[in-house]
């Protein structure tokens, strides 16, 4: 046998099981039968009755969980932008309101007012937030970074994440989360923070540049 036949073998002998298993079955039910009618009305029956109760027992609540811890990271995602925007005009010592922070949570939005000049020559608004970055600040981030992983972890727990693009992704974005925790005030470490949280809040990437959508939003939009 070749080995990829070998190797195909090894992964799906279960199912293969099953199918040879229920063949088998079919072939001695025919054949020890006189009345091909009745077994053909019989396996109907119980077939519409097990699609039935597979419906009612296992699809339906999978779905209600699926779209509940969906909602649920979604709307987590969405506090841990607010709380993260806050936080960046505390560091700017700036006041702001919630329609303020609101609007920020826009990629587009976000980038054009924290790409602006600040009262500060020769700074943008960004900078403004680098320069204002302290010890309190950086732990009240990583708070918030342990938050959104902590529950990144609970849902690909809770759920079977059939999409192989989305698993990964927010299996990436769990690790980075983590990396953070090790974030400690100082140049290197913040600059390497402030140029997470600018990916996270503008969608720039170094191999495809800005980022019309909000692939974060998307990926748990798909699980």
């Amino acid at each position: 046998m070749p080995a990829s036949e070998t190797l195909w073998w090894r992964r799906n002998w279960f199912n293969a099981s099953l199918l040879l298993l229920f063949a088998l079955c079919t072939y001695l039910m025919l054949k020890s039968s006189s009345d091909a009618n009745q077994i053909l009305f019989d396996s109907s029956v119980g077939i519409n009755v097990s699609l039935l109760i597979y419906l009612l027992v296992v699809w339906v609540p999978e779905r209600r969980k699926r779209t509940r811890v969906r909602r649920n990271l979604q709307l987590q995602y969405d506090s841990f932008k607010e709380a993260c925007i806050a936080l960046f005009f505390s560091a700017m010592g700036s006041g702001h309101s919630l329609d303020e922070v609101t609007s920020l949570k826009d990629r587009d939005k976000f980038r054009e007012f924290f790409k602006t000049d600040s009262s500060t020559p020769g700074q943008t608004r960004w900078d403004v937030v680098a320069n204002g970055l302290d010890d309190q600040h950086v732990k009240l981030l990583a708070i918030e970074f342990e938050i959104l992983r902590d529950e990144l972890h609970f849902t690909l727990n809770a759920i079977d994440v059939d999409n192989p693009k989305a698993f990964a992704f927010l299996k990436q974005l769990s690790q980075e989360l983590h990396r953070t925790k090790q974030v400690s005030p100082g140049y290197d470490d913040e600059k390497t923070l402030l140029r997470f949280m600018w990916s996270v809040f503008t969608g720039w990437s170094f191999a495809e540049g800005y980022q019309e959508k909000d692939v974060i939003a998307e990926m748990i939009e798909a699980i």
